[in-house]
């Protein structure tokens, strides 16, 4: 087969599931979604439960739910007949994947499931089918064919329920008021963890050894033999190494050195940034990044101070970027 008909075929398929969630949003319930959602906020837990392809989305909703801070669990549905089953609490919600909706191995534990759960919520492709029929709450996911050729690779089936599967966790974490904050406690490992959690003063650099103070009369010369030996790219212009009055970087300096001539009697006064942005050392790295970040020119150097506007520190992009990797 030649690549311009491998081309269209495969355009085809992308176009045939664009319309196949078109169907299914004009199809659905959305207030079953919020009543869902409501069922969800009032359990103890949430168990997915899902076989082959299906137990890989049930899987990623219960990892989805935990990230928002709802306790979940996956369970597989022949483990849960050898013992598996005692996690299921009478407060218990159930979200059942099914694409058939007649999953034998969830179809036999289906009167074990409504006995021991406060309500069971199908997310099914047929709508028709034993497990959509037990289920308290059905929602449709059903769908006119899969994109693959042979119509039998789970496919657009998949995309049907994840797309279902995210609109609910939208609403859960509407109906939650979930914040970042509280999606960050979820994750003190990853990049937005790190951002919200861990604060300025933990990364950056302080000491009175360690940061180059610079008096507003001292000379260019010594200006440079002080930020020479900090290596910080910056200095702090400071009457008495506490109080900042104004800030030099690096950038400062060169653009000094190539527009003026007579650098004698020039002064860290001179070329200073007085009243220069700051940063309070309990701010988050997060809030830290968008003030270096989020303007026309980037700033790769901060002052840090403390409650009482005295500069305990500095903290540079480096160091930022060192923790959220």
């Amino acid at each position: 087969m030649k690549n311009e008909q491998l081309e269209v075929l495969t355009k085809a398929s992308f176009m045939h599931e664009i319309q196949e969630l078109t169907s299914v949003s004009q199809r659905i319930q959305w207030s079953s979604i919020i009543d869902v959602g409501r069922l969800i906020i009032d359990a103890d837990h949430v168990i997915t439960v899902g076989v082959g392809k299906s137990a890989i989305m049930a899987k990623r909703m219960s990892a989805s739910l935990t990230s928002i801070g709802i306790k979940s669990l996956f369970l597989h549905p022949i483990e849960a007949l050898h013992g598996d089953i005692g996690i299921l609490g009478s407060n218990d919600v159930i979200i059942i994947f099914s694409n058939s909706g007649n999953t034998e191995e969830i179809v036999s534990i289906m009167p074990f499931l409504k006995m021991r759960s406060k309500a069971i919520i199908g997310i099914i492709g047929n709508i028709d089918s034993i497990i959509a029929k037990q289920s308290d709450v059905c929602i449709d996911a059903s769908i006119t064919q899969e994109s693959c050729p042979l119509n039998i690779v789970p496919t657009t089936s998949l995309l049907v329920a994840t797309a279902i599967s995210n609109a609910l966790i939208v609403a859960l974490m509407n109906l939650a008021q979930v914040t970042k904050d509280d999606f960050a406690r979820s994750h003190p490992a990853g990049q937005l963890g790190r951002n919200l959690l861990l604060t300025v003063e933990s990364v950056m650099i302080k000491g009175e050894l360690s940061l180059p103070f610079v008096h507003p009369q001292n000379s260019l010369k010594d200006l440079i033999i002080i930020m020479s030996e900090k290596r910080l790219g910056c200095a702090i212009i400071s009457e008495d190494d506490k109080g900042i009055i104004g800030f030099i970087t690096d950038g400062d300096v060169r653009r000094c050195l190539s527009n003026i001539e007579n650098l004698i009697e020039i002064q860290a006064k001179d070329i200073m940034t007085s009243n220069p942005i700051t940063i309070k050392a309990e701010s988050s790295l997060g809030e830290a990044l968008s003030l270096m970040e989020d303007r026309e020119h980037k700033i790769g150097v901060l002052p840090v101070i403390d409650s009482n506007d005295q500069c305990i520190g500095v903290i540079r992009l480096h160091d930022i970027a060192g923790h959220i990797r």
